[in-house]
C-alpha cells in the first residue's frame, strides 16, 4: 500500500470549485447508484468542456493559415490496470495533529484530495470551520499579514469560500483555515488560537485485506474511500479512481450475479466505461465498489479485493 502522505498539485479554476464544493459537502456524497450518476455527470462535463475549448484554439488557428491535426481524448478516461493485488501496510487511519477544545461534538477527520482535513461547528455561530494541513504552502494567494497562533500568517480571499487563514507551525506542516458560511477574520483567529496540540485519529470505514497495487488513497470519509490511480492527480472528486463505499439495499442495481465469499453480489456490466459491484451484507446495507472507467481490475481480481474488505463500526452509509 502507498504512502498517504498527502500531495498538492496545481489546480485549474473549475478543479479549484470542484474542490470547495466538496469539502462544503463531503458529509453528503451520494450513495451507490446516485454516485455513480453524479460521475457520469462530472466527466461528461469535462469532456464537453474539453470539446469547446479546442473548437475555440481551431478557430483562431484557422484564422492565421495554420492547419493542427487535432484528436480529443476520449471520455471516460482509460487507467491502466494494477498488475496484481497487494497487501496494504496496515489498517487505514486518518491523524489530524491539532483539534478543537471539547465541546460535547466531535470534530470530523477526512482525508481530502490526500491531505489531512478536520472540520467543526464555530462556537456561537452558524457556520462550520474546515482545517487543512499540508506539507507545502497552499496555493491561495495570500493579501494581508497576520499573526496566527504566534507565527506570522496571512489571509487568503476566495469568491467561493470567503477569507482563509494560512500558517506555518513547523517544518513541512501548512494550515488552511476556512468557513461556511463564510465568517470575519477575526472569527477564524480566535478558533484558531482555541486549537490544541492534541492529535486526532480516525479510522477509516473499511479494512482491506488487499489493495489495487500502485493505487494510492486520496479520500477518506465516513462513507466512503477513493483508490487513485498513479496517473491520476489527488483531488476531491470521485473521477477516474475506484471508490469502496457503504450504501443501502434499496439501491441495489440489475445486473450479473456473483458470489463474494459467500456472499450475493451484483456486478454490472461496463456502459461508457462506468461500472458497479454491490455486495449484500445482509442487514440492509451495500458494500459498493465503482468506478468511472473502464473496470481496472480483472473479474477475479475485483471479487478477490471486495471479498478482502471489512466494514468499521464508524461507517456510514452515503446519503443519496
Amino acid at each position: 500500500m502507498n504512502d498517504l502522505s498527502p500531495q498538492r498539485g496545481a489546480v485549474s479554476d473549475v478543479e479549484q470549485r470542484v474542490r470547495d464544493l466538496m469539502h462544503r459537502h463531503a458529509a453528503e456524497a451520494p450513495a451507490g447508484a446516485a454516485l455513480l450518476t453524479v460521475v457520469r455527470a462530472e466527466s461528461r462535463r469535462r469532456a464537453r468542456r474539453t470539446r469547446v475549448v479546442v473548437g475555440a484554439v481551431v478557430a483562431v488557428l484557422a484564422t492565421v493559415g495554420v492547419t493542427v491535426p487535432l484528436r480529443l481524448a476520449a471520455a471516460p478516461m482509460a487507467v491502466a490496470a494494477p498488475s496484481v493485488l497487494a497487501s496494504p501496510s496496515g489498517p487505514l487511519t486518518v491523524t489530524f495533529p491539532l483539534s478543537p477544545p471539547p465541546s460535547g461534538t466531535a470534530p470530523e477527520v477526512r482525508l481530502a484530495a490526500g491531505l489531512p482535513t478536520l472540520s467543526h461547528p464555530l462556537p456561537d455561530a452558524a457556520a462550520t470551520a474546515t482545517l487543512t494541513v499540508s506539507p507545502t504552502r497552499p496555493l491561495a494567494i495570500g493579501t494581508e499579514r497576520i499573526m496566527v497562533r504566534g507565527v506570522m500568517g496571512y489571509t487568503a480571499e476566495s469568491a467561493d469560500t470567503g477569507t482563509s487563514l494560512i500558517w506555518q507551525e513547523a517544518p513541512g506542516q501548512w494550515f488552511e483555515l476556512r468557513a461556511s458560511p463564510a465568517v470575519p477574520v477575526d472569527r477564524l483567529a480566535g478558533f484558531a488560537k482555541g486549537l490544541l496540540p492534541q492529535p486526532v485519529s480516525v479510522p477509516a470505514p473499511f479494512t482491506f485485506a488487499l489493495v489495487p497495487d500502485g493505487y494510492t488513497v486520496d479520500n477518506i470519509s465516513p462513507a466512503a474511500v477513493t483508490f487513485c490511480p498513479p496517473d491520476v492527480t489527488a483531488d476531491e472528486t470521485f473521477v477516474g479512481k475506484l471508490t469502496v463505499m457503504l450504501g443501502v439495499t434499496g439501491e441495489l442495481s440489475t445486473g450479473r450475479a456473483v458470489d463474494v465469499a459467500g456472499r450475493p453480489g451484483i456486478l454490472t456490466d461496463p456502459v461508457d466505461g462506468f461500472f458497479s459491484l454491490q455486495v449484500d451484507l445482509g442487514d440492509g446495507r451495500l458494500l459498493v465498489i465503482q468506478s468511472a472507467t473502464p473496470v481496472p481490475l480483472p473479474e477475479p481480481d475485483l471479487i478477490r479485493f471486495a471479498a478482502g474488505i471489512t466494514v468499521n463500526p464508524n461507517a456510514t452509509p452515503g446519503q443519496g
